[in-house]
Formats: C-alpha cells, structure tokens, sequence
C-alpha cells in the first residue's frame, strides 16, 4: 500500500515538470520574417479566405456547362381519375406507374450574366490575391515591430539596471564619506533617494521585456512558454539600401506602382463595375435547350420489369423572358451603379491616403535619421559628464548633487539614444511597407 501511495505521489510530481518542458527558440532578424509568413494565424486566415474565391471562380466557370440529371419516380395511385361518357364510366391509368429520366440542359443565352458572372469572381480573385501579399508585409511589419522592440525592452533593462548599480554605488560611496565625515547628511539622503527612485524603473522594465515578448510570440504563433533568445543586438541597421538615396516624390511613385492595397481596391472596382453589366443583362431573355430520355411503365402490379417500360425521347428549346416584374430589375441597376460609384470613391479616397501615409513615413524617417546622430553625441556626453562627476566628487571639487545630476542625465540620454536607434530602424520599416516595398527585404 505505502509503495503505491508512493508511486502515484512520483507521477503527480513528474507530470506538470513534463508538461512545462519549455523550447528554446533563437532568433534573428530573418528568422522572424520567415516565421511569421508561415505561421502567423492572421496570414493563414487570409490564405483560406483566397482559397475560398479560388474555388469560386472555377465556380463561375461551371454555369457554361449542361447539367445532366437523372430521375427516378415509382407511384402508387390510389384513386384514379374516372370520366363519364355517354353514361359509361372509363378508368383512365393504372394502379402503379415508374418512370426513369435522363435530361441534359444548356442555357444558350443569359444575357451574358454568367460570363459578367466570371469576371467578377476573378477580379475578386486578383483583389484578394493583392490583399494576401498586403497582409503578409502587415505581418511582417508587425512581427519586426515586436522583435526589435524585444531588443529595446532588453536594452531598456539593461540601462534601467545600470542606473539603479550606478546608484547603489554611489550610495555606498557616500555612506563611506559620511562615516569619515566628509560628507553631509543631506548628501546621504539625496543618495538613498537617487537609490529607491531606480528600483521602480527596473521593475517596469522587467514588466515590459516580459509583454515584449510575449507579443512577438502571439504575432510568431509561438507557445507562449518557449524562451526567446534574440541573436541580434539594438543596432543602427540599413533596411532601404540604395533606396535610402530616393527623394520623396520616388517614394511617392513606388507606392502607386506597388501599393497592394490600392492594387486591390482597382480590382473591386472592376468587380463592381462587372456586376453593373449583370444587372442589366437581366433584362434580356433566356433561351435554354434540354433534351431528355424517359422511360415509363404503367402496370396494374407491383411487380415491374425491364419489358414493362416504353422508351421516349425529345428535344425543347425554351424562350424565357419576364416582361414585367414590378421594376425589380430596373431598381437593382439603379443599386449596382451606385454601388460602383461608392467604391469608385472608396478607391479615391484610398489613393489619397496612400500619398499622406508616404509623406509622414518619409517626413518621420528624415526625422529620425537626424535625432539618432544628436541622441548618440549627447549620450557620450553625459557619459563623460558622469565620469568627471565622479572623480571631482572623490577629490572633494565637486558636491553629491552634481553627482546624482550626473547619473539622471546619463541614464536619461541613454535611454533616448536606444529609443532613437529603434525608432530610426522602424522608420525605415514604416516607408518600405508606405511604398510597398517592404517584401525587398526578404527577397
């Protein structure tokens, strides 16, 4: 008893250690953009939905083909009708009847909405095709977003802990200095502020690091218990290459030859626009051929055989044409031209966006190009004003308040310096995918 008491304490133990059993996943730069491309559940679901109207236009296709039917009836009359002629009574039909059909029938003519029909369902095809490729740069755009905000988050913590060494040292120092009396009690309680006041930061930046990097893993698709560990590091990286040469009204023009989006709003536009010619094709009559082969017996049993049955055949064309249904067709024309001025205007209003969305992504990269040098200079400034701080306070020619100004405008300006690296690289993320030229970058 006590050794299977024993075993099944082993089991609850070794069965939640099993189940935590964490991958280690390493990144780079790349890793993410091919992982999001095929993993990403977004992505997948534009597949599907491009799949779907694949499908849909083979759909279309398929109204120009005959439709061939067979048919199978086996009746049982229970009353058959009686006439009365000349005062005697004559039974017509029998008792049991079977019948089996084959027919094949073609519309000849619909008033070309089935061929209205097959445009529409391909320029729909070629629309969402546009917009798969718009979303996997939207993917990928996100998904390098995350990663180097990983890094910054990393690096932000890293900062956030030297700041918070850098003042427990000096606190140390300064309690030194107080022992031996040459320093003041306000120069400690300034020092114990400056320690305390740094804790918060390290914990928000842990907090952060953590979120970071759980966004990256939800927009990877990647089991939220998998570690990341990204191989890159918060550096300076050259996204647009000889692009970086181009002048905005360049930008401006790469966008309007490579911008999926607006690529496909001119598709629905032509979707729309098939489906006014539709519309108006309902006006027109139809004309079908069918031709069918029945066999039929009539029995007075149930019993039936293949001599009981007799064979015939025949031909039909039909001329089918509505003359009036309340103005239902007119009205439906009416609706689909104004569905195709509604899109015409969605796509214009579109364009313009694509030319605004290009100007603040060049105008904020020209920003950011400027601020990273500045932020980089004034970062190695405050770092040798700390270092100066430091040595002129140990030599007694300088007070602990220059100190601790010295530590804030340190970490302050590193702090930006990491910021304006990630904001510079983003930017240039930010223009390629404007122009849609973000795919350059993994091709």
């Amino acid at each position: 008893m006590n050794k299977l008491i024993v075993f099944v304490l082993i089991l609850g133990f070794s069965f939640p250690v099993i189940s935590q059993e964490k991958n280690v996943i390493h990144l780079t730069w790349k890793d993410v953009v091919d992982i999001s491309k095929e993993k990403n559940l977004s992505l997948k679901s534009k597949i599907l939905e491009y799949e779907a109207q694949d499908w849909q236009e083979w759909k279309a296709l398929s109204y120009f083909l005959p439709t061939f039917t067979y048919q199978g009836v086996a009746t049982n009359n229970l009353e058959l009708p009686v006439f009365v002629f000349m005062g005697q009574k004559f039974i017509v039909g029998t008792k049991y009847s079977f019948q089996h059909s084959l027919e094949l029938s073609l519309p000849l003519f619909t008033g070309g909405t089935r061929w209205f029909n097959y445009n529409i369902q391909k320029n729909l095809r070629k629309s969402l095709s546009e917009e798969l490729k718009g979303k996997e740069e939207e993917v990928v755009l996100q998904s390098l977003q995350a990663y180097y905000g990983v890094m910054l988050s990393t690096s932000m913590l890293k900062t956030a802990e030297e700041a918070f060494n850098l003042a427990k040292a000096n606190l140390e120092q300064v309690e030194k200095f107080y022992e031996a009396g040459t320093a003041t009690g306000l120069d400690l309680q300034r020092a114990k502020a400056q320690y305390a006041s740094t804790q918060p930061a390290v914990e928000r930046a842990k907090s952060g690091f953590i979120l970071a990097n759980q966004q990256l893993k939800f927009l990877l698709n990647i089991p939220s218990s998998d570690s990341l560990v990204v191989d890159d590091s918060l550096v300076v990286k050259d996204f647009l290459n000889e692009l970086a040469f181009s002048n905005l009204d360049d930008f401006k023009a790469f966008s309007e030859k490579n911008r999926a989006d607006i690529k496909a709003l001119d598709y629905q536009v032509k979707a729309i626009s098939e489906g006014e010619k539709a519309t108006l094709g309902k006006f027109a009559p139809t004309i079908a051929i069918s031709a069918n082969v029945l066999h039929q017996a009539q029995i007075e049993y149930a019993s039936v055989s293949a001599n009981d049955y007799i064979r015939s055949k025949g031909v039909s064309l039909a001329l089918i044409w509505p003359l009036f249904e309340g103005g239902r067709k007119l009205i439906d024309y009416q609706e689909s031209k104004l569905r195709t001025e509604q899109m015409k205007l969605l796509y214009e209003q579109a364009d313009k966006k694509r030319v605004l969305d290009v100007e603040q992504s060049y105008f904020t990269f020209i920003e950011n190009s400027k601020n990273k040098e500045s932020l980089e200079e004034a970062m190695n400034m405050a770092k040798e004003s700390l270092r100066l701080s430091n040595l002129l306070y140990v030599e007694g020619m300088s007070t602990q308040l220059d100190v601790l100004n010295a530590q804030f405008a340190y970490s302050q300006n590193k702090v930006e310096y990491l910021k304006g690296i990630y904001d510079f690289n983003i930017s240039q993320l930010n223009l390629l995918y404007s122009t849609g030229l973000l795919k350059n970058i993994w091709k």
